[in-house]
């Protein structure tokens, strides 16, 4: 038998409906299910009561379910899901036969942006009651953003471009100035032509200084002009205009308990408010959390253990512990008790909680010296008045810092601009484009890098650059610069010393915990980036991606008759 045997008359007449056509374990039917026993008008959804003027409405409940099977089924695109409505059999039950326009789809995923997070987390409550869970494992990966990189400005960007438009700008003058209509020969522009391109650089010129110009009052390292809360990132691809996205996974169940959107470029100091309300849902208990070493800071662990949450960052090579440091506090407290407040309490008291007795080694009390400003003392100022003096002053063999407009001269002439500040407080300063044209690189940059990066203290103004003009006498043979004198005074006060000890056990989870929902979302999902602009509208998009990765993990982890109840039940 060559074929299999002839297919269905296309013209033949079929008594059915449409609930025949749907398989009986379909996800449509579980996202119907879940979106019917769920009170939209509580979360705040847009068109959940109906007006009597006007056009009727659709309702909120069809563009819910529709959104959360487009993110299932990878169908995310407001048109592609127009379309959808008219073609798919199982959205066109969803739906009842609704075909809204992809500008109605698209408003409803803009509006509802903050409500669509507080459905994330209903789902999550409904698949997690009555089940166990393990530890909390927290990471964090980039998301493309809905700006381009041509879109996104850092300083040393703008400081490139206005400087090559101003060469351009100089030709153009002078070619105006030489200008001989009955010379111009083949090729050349003509005299319309170049006050044509000399009027749309110079408008150029005047916008990329306003940008600098606001940039640096503001004292912003980037700014994005298609949406502004992105921010440009490194990625495995290189540097692109990205969020980061923090997720926090469960190692039992590899569900996604919770998200955080931030356009932080790393992860210091982003535990705590990660898995804040996980551990507020859970009242009573100890929560444990792993996560890689981009979110050791000492200030976001100790906030994570006076909140109840056991932060098992990864330990640097040939560590066991961590030393962590708290302002020491009299007062009356109970250490059997794991409340936030009690735990703080104890803590700051010198003394270690009953539930933390396997986690902290020991807790000292110390007294220490430190630093206190006077209340008068003025900003620092440099005593260089103008741009002039600053550059003559650096072309003796310095690195002249202007605190006011937070950049930095090298003896060459060259601006070095902010990079990072460092967690000792003191502020980079680099400018890896001019680095790699000078002539000097080889006895300025390190032997590592191919450009220079120089740190400054907030007191410091100025620090020699020994390799300018080796002859001179060194008065700064360290290198550390001339800082400024403060005004203040010393004063002694008391430490707590917490070494904390992570479980390393616990910590070999992470990797295979934590990557999988972020490769099921780019990769399986193909949502590797956002369609929307503005971080309150990201972060709703993100509570549709959440909902979909956790749709396809609770289709593995129950059947289809468990899924369906717990969908159609509130949580605990």
């Amino acid at each position: 038998m060559p074929f299999i045997p002839p297919k269905f008359d296309r013209n033949q007449l079929m008594m059915t409906s449409f609930d025949a056509l749907i398989d009986s374990n379909s996800v449509a039917r579980i996202i119907d299910c879940f979106i019917d026993h769920v009170d939209l008008k509580s979360m705040g959804f847009s068109n959940t009561v109906p007006s009597n003027d006007g056009r009727p409405c659709y309702p909120a409940s069809c563009y819910a379910k529709l959104y959360l099977y487009g993110y299932r089924k990878d169908i995310r695109s407001s048109r592609k899901l127009e379309a959808a409505c008219k073609v798919n059999i199982e959205v066109m039950w969803l739906m009842e036969g609704l075909t809204p326009d992809f500008r109605s789809i698209s408003d409803f995923r803009k509006n509802n942006s903050s409500c669509l997070r507080k459905l994330f987390k209903e789902f999550v409550k409904r698949v997690t009651v009555d089940i166990k869970t393990g530890v909390v494992s927290v990471d964090g990966s980039k998301f493309k953003a809905w700006n381009s990189k041509d879109r996104n400005f850092t300083i040393l960007k703008l400081d490139d471009r206005i400087k090559w438009l101003e060469q351009h700008t100089e030709e153009y003058l002078r070619q105006l100035e030489i200008y001989d209509e009955e010379e111009l020969k083949e090729g050349e522009l003509t005299q319309s032509e170049l006050e044509e391109k000399l009027q749309k650089t110079q408008e150029r010129l005047e916008l990329y200084k306003s940008y600098r110009e606001y940039m640096e009052k503001e004292r912003l390292s980037q700014i994005s002009l298609t949406d502004p809360d992105c921010r440009l990132m490194k990625n495995k691809n290189g540097m692109d205009t990205s969020y980061n996205i923090q997720t926090a996974i469960d190692s039992e169940t590899h569900l996604m308990l919770d998200y955080q959107t931030t356009n932080q470029a790393t992860d210091h100091g982003l535990m705590a408010s990660t898995t804040e309300d996980i551990k507020q849902n859970k009242t009573g208990e100890i929560i444990n959390v792993i996560s890689d070493k981009g979110y050791l800071q000492e200030e976001d662990m100790v906030e994570c253990l006076e909140k109840g949450i056991i932060p098992n960052v990864i330990l640097p090579k040939g560590e066991d512990t961590y030393e962590l440091k708290i302002d020491y506090e009299e007062s009356e407290y109970d250490p059997t008790s794991t409340e936030p407040d009690a735990l703080r309490k104890t803590l700051h008291a010198g003394d270690i909680p009953e539930v933390y007795k396997s986690v902290i080694d020991k807790v000292v009390v110390k007294e220490v010296r430190y630093f206190v400003a006077d209340e008068n003392e003025v900003q620092l100022k440099s005593p260089y008045l103008t741009e002039e003096e600053m550059i003559a002053r650096a072309a003796e063999g310095y690195f002249v810092r202007d605190p006011e407009a937070d950049k930095v001269y090298c003896p060459t002439g060259t601006v070095l601009r902010r990079k990072s500040i460092k967690a000792n407080g003191e502020t980079r300063y680099a400018n890896r484009t001019e680095c790699k044209k000078c002539p000097y690189r080889n006895q300025c940059a390190s032997a590592r890098m191919q450009w220079k990066e120089i740190d400054f203290s907030k007191d410091t103004l100025e620090k020699r650059a020994k390799w300018w003009n080796p002859e001179d006498p060194d008065d700064d043979p360290k290198g550390r610069g001339r800082k400024a004198k403060r005004k203040g005074h010393y004063e002694k006060k008391k430490v707590v010393i917490i070494t904390f000890r992570p479980n390393k056990q616990l910590t070999q989870l992470r990797q295979r915990t934590s990557e999988h929902p972020f490769g099921t979302i780019k990769r399986w999902h193909h949502s590797g980036y956002f369609l929307v602009k503005g971080k309150q509208k990201v972060d709703g998009e993100f509570a549709l991606f959440g909902i979909g990765y956790n749709l396809s993990r609770a289709e593995k982890l129950f059947s289809f008759e468990e899924l369906m109840a717990r969908a159609s039940q509130k949580g605990a």
